[in-house]
């Protein structure tokens, strides 16, 4: 195993079991601190393929080369952004300042909305990629599906990181389009279940 690979899954394994124990000890400082290290192991993980231009979590030094470059640096600025967060929430639980950062997000979600946006967009972005040729029946059954979804989850990526930062600058249009937007699914939703009902009974 790789030696940064053997660092990223030790802090992630030793972090989630701190927690685990935490509960059972009743051990409310040991939850906080496996939360920093499963932070810290996605943050190491990130880091390395920002750096290193390939893929983190690799058990072996060849694996994952079809990811290499673009592909590796969307995956690490995702695990890096996951490890921040975990970091940041594990600080604000021991400095006893979660339930007053959770309460000012649910106010005020813009950088939620925003974060939530990176990581849906950038997961859509890694589905996108397809570097090896499997045969026809792998393109119409896999590739395609895998492309049409990375192209949805992009949209609503972009979608959110809109909507975030929207609310952060005026939080008054947000509240206006949000509005609109819900209205408009109500809308379609009734409708659609009308016309299936009319459809029935005709």
């Amino acid at each position: 195993m790789r030696f940064f690979a053997f660092l990223e899954y030790t802090a992630i394994i030793v972090g989630v079991i701190g927690m685990i124990a935490s509960r059972f000890f009743f051990l409310p400082q040991g939850f906080h601190l496996g939360l920093f290290l499963v932070g810290a192991g996605f943050a190491l993980g990130g880091l390395e393929s920002l750096f290193t231009r390939r893929m983190s979590f690799r058990f072996a030094t060849r694996a994952g080369e079809g990811y290499d470059g673009a592909p590796a640096l969307i995956w690490g600025g995702m695990a890096l952004l996951i490890g921040a967060g975990l970091i940041g929430s594990a600080y604000l639980m021991e400095e006893g300042l979660w339930r007053t950062t959770v309460n000012g997000l649910m106010r005020r979600p813009g950088p939620g909305l925003a974060a939530a946006g990176l990581l849906i967009a950038g997961a859509g972005a890694l589905l996108m990629f397809n570097r090896r040729w499997h045969g026809i029946w792998w393109t119409l059954f896999v590739r395609i599906p895998k492309t049409l979804l990375g192209l949805l989850l992009i949209a609503a990526g972009v979608a959110g990181i809109g909507l975030g930062v929207l609310e952060w600058v005026d939080p008054h249009a947000y509240g206006r389009v949000t509005k609109q937007a819900w209205e408009y699914l109500d809308i379609r939703a009734i409708e659609r279940l009308w016309r299936s009902l009319i459809g029935r009974l005709a």
